[in-house]
């Protein structure tokens, strides 16, 4: 492709956005560049039947990428979105519209007040009386019509608030085990390391992973292979409770992050957990009978001043490995640094 023909096509991405009013994220960018360069002949032909409607914008744009592409968890969080949005411009147009009839009514009100103070007969104060009935009856209507309007939109939003929540809440949690996913551990982690050198104390990592968790699967089959991964989630909850922060990091393995514990600490408390799961016995439901005990191979690590995520990962990943490669079943610990966090 030409430089120019590339200037063109972004020119044409950019006057695409800015019709639609569609903010400048990779994903709108993404979506409008699929437009342009015409790379599906139906998202296309749609595209243009919104355009020439009037109607292709940000809600348009989210149900099209989802018909066409697949909806993502920024397309749930944007239909949420404009959907609060829709709301608060309803309440708005509710207010703004009792406002004026507010005013109207304050003008009547006036306008009867500067009658009577020029003295009437008694057949106008009575037609004015009529008036000013009839006024405050349809000020009382509108002002019901607000409060309805009002406390319909308050049970709206409440309910898009808990999607909302239900939404950003699922995006971080593992639907098999219930336990935070990677994406929740990375995010956590990362705050968690910032703390840790602010405030000069160890922050410790342990990965653990389920030993021989394939021949569970090959051998009793995947239903009963959930059920591990279950069994051993649930203990982590219950075991790590107020101690870490623990996740699924994918497939069989999982993590803990043990804020405040050295290398030390952090390695008594794996061998605690171990011991623990050790003493636990899986049984096949559908066979009714024991199938054996899960073991667990474990390796820790603790920050240093000069870590990345990245390395402080790579450090108890490597601690696993050593784990895994002296036999499984046991905890494996990096040798000590002079540059902890601590």
């Amino acid at each position: 492709m030409r430089v120019t023909d590339t200037v063109e096509t972004l020119e044409r991405v950019k006057a695409l956005m800015i019709e639609g009013g569609l903010p400048p994220t990779p994903i709108n960018y993404d979506l409008c560049y699929r437009y342009v360069a015409a790379t599906d002949a139906g998202f296309v032909k749609a595209v243009d039947a919104a355009r020439r409607e009037g109607k292709f914008n940000g809600r348009t744009a989210t149900r099209l990428r989802a018909t066409f592409f697949g909806q993502t968890e920024e397309d749930v969080l944007a239909e949420l979105m404009d959907e609060t949005k829709d709301q608060l411009d309803r309440i708005a147009e509710h207010v703004e519209s009792s406002g004026g009839d507010a005013r109207l009514y304050k003008q009547a009100l006036d306008g009867s007040s500067r009658s009577l103070e020029k003295g009437l007969d008694p057949d106008t104060h009575r037609a004015l009386l009529t008036k000013m009935a009839a006024a405050t009856q349809a000020m009382i209507e509108k002002t019901s019509q607000l409060e309805d309007q009002l406390v319909s939109s308050s049970k709206e939003i409440l309910s898009l608030r808990r999607d909302l929540e239900k939404a950003r809440s699922e995006s971080r949690t593992d639907p098999l085990t219930g336990l935070p996913n990677r994406k929740a551990f990375n995010a956590y982690l990362e705050a968690q390391t910032a703390r840790a050198l602010a405030d000069r104390k160890p922050l410790t990592l342990c990965f653990l992973d389920i030993d021989h968790f394939k021949n569970f699967n090959d051998r009793w089959g995947h239903a009963l292979g959930d059920e591990v991964l279950r069994l051993v989630a649930q203990s982590m909850e219950h075991f790590f409770h107020g101690l870490g922060f623990a996740a699924r990091y994918g497939g069989e393995e999982f993590v803990i992050v043990l804020p405040g514990k050295d290398l030390e600490a952090a390695g008594d408390i794996a061998e605690q957990f171990r011991d623990f799961i050790g003493s636990r016995t899986i049984r096949s439901k559908q066979r009714n009978e024991d199938v054996g005990k899960i073991t667990l191979s474990l390796g820790v690590s603790q920050m240093r001043r000069d870590d990345s995520l990245e390395s402080f990962i790579d450090r108890a990943d490597t601690a696993l490995y050593a784990a895994k490669q002296g036999g499984r079943n046991q905890v494996a610990i990096e040798a000590p640094a002079t540059e902890v966090a601590a």
